[in-house]
């Protein structure tokens, strides 16, 4: 209901949960004054109505954030109508995945699970992967994998779409997240290009895993983009958003610092086992076919009986040079 929207987001809007992150070039005090002026006149009690009591753990003591609910098993198949003109159709596949820093609806990390899973890890290895950005840079690294094999097998080698894109949800607080793969393609291909990037996911578990190649050139597009954004003050407002926030541990001043470091020291049996960490198996997927429908009655130019041109139906008349 209205009101209940109203309450999840009026409970969010309140005076100690505010942090603000400034980045470019200006006058501290002058930035500091404005946000006396603007924030630091806000009462402490606004929104005090629609407060929520903090769920503590009873073993820690400390606060419980929320988890993206479980999906259930088996995934599910839906098929979309909508009224529309223009024939086109999208299919979608998802499954679960970590949140941003790793952590996934069960509390568990992705940096547990993959020195779980290699049990001839070093010393070294294990220090790399117990790094706050390891699982950051590892997911970052996977999607720009994922997204240039669908590239290549579902639009060129199949030729079945224009598009296909593969994007994991940006939670920082939640534990847990989703991917989500988004293709789109004519009615007739839209099946075709579903299977196909079901197809292309489970290769990549099995019988087209992750490359040497497929690794330096992700590292490659991922530290130049961190490196051309580093360049805009969004970007750095983003990178210190959150780092004073209990409820994301992870997120400190060495998201800046070892950011480099981190991406180089990644490795294909990382990415491997991090992938694991996808619920990619078949039984996992949820996977969607929207596509359109004409309304009914409708009248396409193709049918109708256009007039031979004749003298003086172009621009400017007949006597138009």
């Amino acid at each position: 209901t209205l009101d209940d929207a109203k309450s999840a987001i009026m409970s969010q809007l309140l005076p100690e949960n505010i942090e603000i992150s400034a980045a470019g070039d200006f006058d501290v005090q002058e930035v500091l004054d404005l946000i006396l002026s603007y924030v630091g006149t806000i009462p402490t009690d606004a929104n005090s109505e629609y407060r929520l009591e903090d769920k503590v753990s009873e073993e820690t003591g400390g606060k419980i954030f929320g988890s993206v609910p479980a999906l259930e098993k088996p995934g599910k198949f839906l098929e979309l109508e909508l009224t529309d003109s223009d024939p086109r159709a999208v299919a979608y596949v998802a499954g679960s995945a970590p949140n941003m820093w790793g952590t996934l609806s069960d509390g568990s990390t992705v940096s547990e699970r993959v020195m779980a899973a290699d049990a001839g890890q070093s010393d070294y290895d294990r220090k790399r992967r117990s790094h706050p950005l390891f699982a950051n840079i590892a997911l970052s690294l996977l999607s720009e994998i994922i997204n240039r094999r669908l590239f290549s097998t579902v639009r060129e080698r199949r030729q079945l779409t224009y598009d296909a894109n593969f994007s994991l949800t940006g939670f920082e607080r939640l534990k847990g997240g989703w991917f989500l793969v988004t293709v789109t393609a004519s009615k007739e291909k839209a099946k075709a290009a579903l299977e196909a990037c079901k197809e292309t996911l489970d290769a990549l578990r099995r019988s087209s895993k992750v490359s040497s190649d497929n690794l330096e050139s992700a590292k490659r597009v991922v530290l130049n983009r961190h490196e051309g954004e580093l360049r805009t003050s969004s970007y750095w407002t983003t990178l210190m958003s959150g780092i004073q926030e209990e409820s994301i541990p992870l997120k400190g001043p060495l998201s800046v610092t070892d950011f480099n470091a981190v991406v180089e020291a990644i490795t294909v049996k990382d990415l491997q086992f991090t992938l694991e960490c996808l619920g990619l198996a078949d039984d996992e997927l949820f996977t969607a076919i929207g596509q359109t429908v004409e309304p009914v009655g409708i009248v396409r130019d193709d049918d109708i009986v256009k007039a031979s041109p004749m003298a003086g139906m172009g621009r400017g008349g007949a006597l138009r040079g």
